[in-house]
């Protein structure tokens, strides 16, 4: 074998790379990589360089321990570095099962299949995929398309809500509800907007006899942590049924536990969609997972027939290690009762947070979410100028206390703990989120 060093001298090996300085790591970036997005990290001083990573806690080149309470906007709900996950993919490995084959049988992506059906009896199909939740969009987009062309003939356009968030790719960029990620590219026909909580205007959309699916998040999360009315989804399944339209939810960043079910629809009693996709918080940050959990009907509709079967299939579709990550966060989910956790847990960090409103209420004006999906919106100061990026920055910088802002509402701080969460943790970011008040504003 011929070592690649006498090939390209300059070529970095995975032992070299994970041992590389910070300096020469922004610099490859810069370099290399999406270089305005690597600036706006550093420049805004929200960039470091993080060496060791373990339930909510993260540690830089430093030393320096810090407290992720957003963890990727969502993903590690069960902690970074879950032992069970990595347990789970390591003995998946080990197994030197055959990961992916289009036409081979798929035990693991099958067992997965299986137990999500368990879990959302009424859905019963699933496909995964080796990507994120933008790709998982895009799959229910296009079976819902593919479905209205076969059995509800002339019907073209989906619904979707204003100030939405679906990913950003070309289909899911077009579903979601904010024209700043749709700039300088041609619109995709037959998408309609109406406001995020506002059934009526659903109505009037089906009304015209042309829509052939709705989506939305169950919680609104790029938005800025929306919740909508409790009867808003009852009024919009109805509505569906009503007017033979498919309902889709997003739980890409409110499902799996984050809001204290595993899927975020759980939440209100007896309702079922006709598909929802999910991603982010299956994988737990171990490998990218995504995909649809989808109801017979529905998919029946677009691939039920040997002519339709191949019209969605793709390299890493329902490939066994994606798999093996999301079965082993599912039975960690299930087996550790996360979703009650989640639940009883945040009583704690909501009722601190409200200690925190009542006596900064013109600074911290709303708490927002559901379980462990927590928004704060911030009031600005008498330049107009607003508070919540300033109290994010002297929170990571200071305090070492990591939260993000929504992309399509920057007066919206996330809060996103995890399962490894532990109530001096939440006294940390307490405590420093009234410190960071105090000093900005």
């Amino acid at each position: 074998m011929t070592d690649v060093n006498t090939i390209y001298p300059e070529f970095i090996t995975l032992e070299e790379s994970l041992s590389l300085d910070s300096r020469r790591v922004e610099e490859l970036q810069l370099r290399h990589m999406n270089q305005y997005r690597t600036q706006i990290g550093l420049s805004a001083g929200l960039t470091f360089d993080i060496v060791k990573a373990e339930g909510c806690h993260m540690w830089d080149s430093e030393g320096n321990e810090r407290l992720d309470f957003i963890g990727c906007v969502g993903v590690y709900i069960l902690g970074h570095n879950n032992p069970f996950v990595l347990d789970g993919v390591r003995r998946y490995l080990e197994s030197k099962a055959l990961t992916m084959d289009p036409m081979a049988l798929k035990p693991v992506t099958a067992a997965f299949a299986h137990n999500m059906a368990l879990i959302t009896p009424e859905l019963t199909r699933t496909v995964l995929n080796g990507g994120g939740g933008a790709e998982a969009n895009e799959v229910i987009l296009k079976m819902c398309r593919i479905a209205a062309a076969r059995t509800k003939t002339g019907r073209t356009r989906v619904i979707s809500t204003l100030n939405s968030f679906h990913g950003k790719t070309t289909g899911a960029v077009n579903a979601g509800g904010k024209d700043v990620w749709r700039r300088w590219q041609t619109p995709v026909p037959g998408h309609a907007y109406v406001p995020y909580g506002d059934a009526d205007a659903v109505e009037e959309e089906f009304k015209k006899g042309d829509v052939i699916m709705f989506i939305a998040e169950p919680i609104q999360g790029e938005g800025g942590i929306v919740v909508p009315a409790d009867d808003y989804f009852y009024r919009v399944r109805e509505l569906c049924d009503r007017y033979d339209v498919y309902m889709v939810l997003d739980e890409v960043q409110a499902g799996s536990c984050r809001t204290g079910y595993v899927w975020a629809h759980q939440y209100y009693e007896g309702l079922v969609p006709d598909a929802f996709t999910f991603a982010k918080g299956i994988s737990d940050g171990v490998l990218p997972v995504s995909g649809v959990q989808v109801k017979e009907e529905l998919y029946m509709a677009a691939y039920g027939s040997f002519d339709s079967a191949m019209m969605h299939t793709a390299t890493y579709q329902d490939n066994n290690i994606s798999a093996a990550v999301a079965l082993s966060s599912l039975q960690f989910m299930i087996e550790e009762d996360v979703a009650a956790k989640v639940l009883e847990r945040s009583g704690y960090v909501w009722e601190g947070l409200e200690r925190i409103r009542s006596k900064h209420p013109t600074v911290l004006k709303e708490i927002r979410g559901r379980g462990y999906m927590i928004g704060l919106k911030f009031g600005s100061d008498e330049q107009g100028t607003g508070y919540a990026n300033a109290i994010g920055t002297v929170l990571a910088q200071k305090h070492r206390v990591h939260t993000m802002t929504s992309i399509n509402d920057d007066t919206i701080l996330r809060v996103y703990p995890n399962i490894t969460t532990t109530q001096e943790d939440f006294d940390w970011f307490l405590g420093a989120l009234e410190q960071s008040i105090a000093e900005v504003a």
